[in-house]
């Protein structure tokens, strides 16, 4: 009995040595690398991004392109195509990216848009971009940008759009595809400036929640901001600006006198976009709103009626 459970532990051990030995045809290949030899091509097209995008480019159909570049096979035909399924670009200039829109168009992709984390900008998910073996003229793509209508970071006047890429690191493949020769360059974009145009004159907070005696300086300073319809500011505008109360306009149901005993009295000059008065003061009680205007600016909808500042 003993003889026969050793020779059928014998017979299992023998059996599970086979299975062990076996050989299932696994590949295993580095995460974004393919299994295909590296014969991928990126070339930057001469196409420039613009010297300058205003900050009302705020849509999709209004993108400008900031980069362009050609990806294609070198022709060595190692029976796979190039599949590169994400893209990431980073950007070196000195916009806030937050306040940036990032599209990719081109054959595979339809304005896929781009996920910002930092200054990286990262296209994915998109179906993929497919260069077929050997095709050693390609397909062009290109990185477009806008400016974000609504305020998500702290994008500025007068800031700068850089778009830069290195394809070996930042172009990632499926696994059954050719891959990136290991000779392609990084590249980036010119400089594109982004450029508040002022369309509107905003109090923003420092006409809210006042209340003055009559005669008598307004707590703190009050300014006014020349802005896009957005709110960002634009610190190139030097423009006058004129303060003025109005029983009809704003309207003003008080109508008495506002003054300012600094020098230039109710006009002032913006700097870098900004018009302050330190000294502000209503001759009589009443609720009263205060109207802005400048040179340019004077459509109604588009000056200040200030918030509503109680005279006691």
């Amino acid at each position: 009995m003993c003889k026969q459970v050793g020779f059928i532990s014998f017979l299992a051990l023998l059996s599970l040595s086979c299975i062990a030995q076996k050989n299932i045809g696994l590949t295993f290949t580095e995460s974004g690398k393919g299994v295909g030899i590296y014969s991928g091509l990126v070339d930057k097209t001469a196409t420039t991004a613009p010297a300058t995008v205003s900050s009302m480019i705020n849509s999709i159909g209004a993108a400008v392109i900031v980069l362009e570049f050609t990806i294609k096979e070198n022709g060595s035909r190692d029976g796979y195509p190039l599949q590169i399924r994400e893209l990431r670009f980073a950007n070196l200039g000195t916009a806030d990216t937050a306040d940036l829109r990032f599209v990719l168009e081109g054959p595979g992709s339809n304005n896929t848009i781009g996920t910002n984390n930092g200054n990286v900008v990262t296209f994915k998910d998109f179906g993929d971009l497919i260069i077929t073996d050997g095709d050693t003229v390609g397909k062009t793509y290109q990185v477009k940008a806008h400016i974000r209508s609504n305020i998500q970071g702290s994008l500025a006047d007068n800031s700068t759009v850089i778009l830069k890429t290195s394809p070996v690191s930042d172009f990632s493949v499926v696994e059954t595809s050719s891959n990136i020769l290991e000779s392609v360059a990084a590249f980036q974009s010119n400089a594109t400036t982004v450029t508040v145009s002022a369309t509107h004159l905003q109090g923003k907070s420092s006409f809210n929640s006042l209340t003055a005696n009559s005669t008598q300086d307004f707590p703190g300073s009050q300014s006014i901001y020349a802005t896009d319809e957005n709110g960002r500011l634009d610190t190139d505008f030097t423009e006058a600006v004129t303060l003025s109360p109005h029983t009809t306009i704003c309207p003003n149901p008080a109508s008495g006198t506002l003054s300012s005993g600094e020098a230039g009295d109710l006009v002032h000059s913006a700097v870098a976009g900004i018009a302050t008065w330190g000294d502000l003061k209503y001759s009589q009680a009443g609720t009263i709103r205060i109207r802005a205007i400048s040179t340019t600016i004077t459509a109604a909808d588009k000056w200040l009626c200030s918030a509503q500042i109680i005279v006691n």
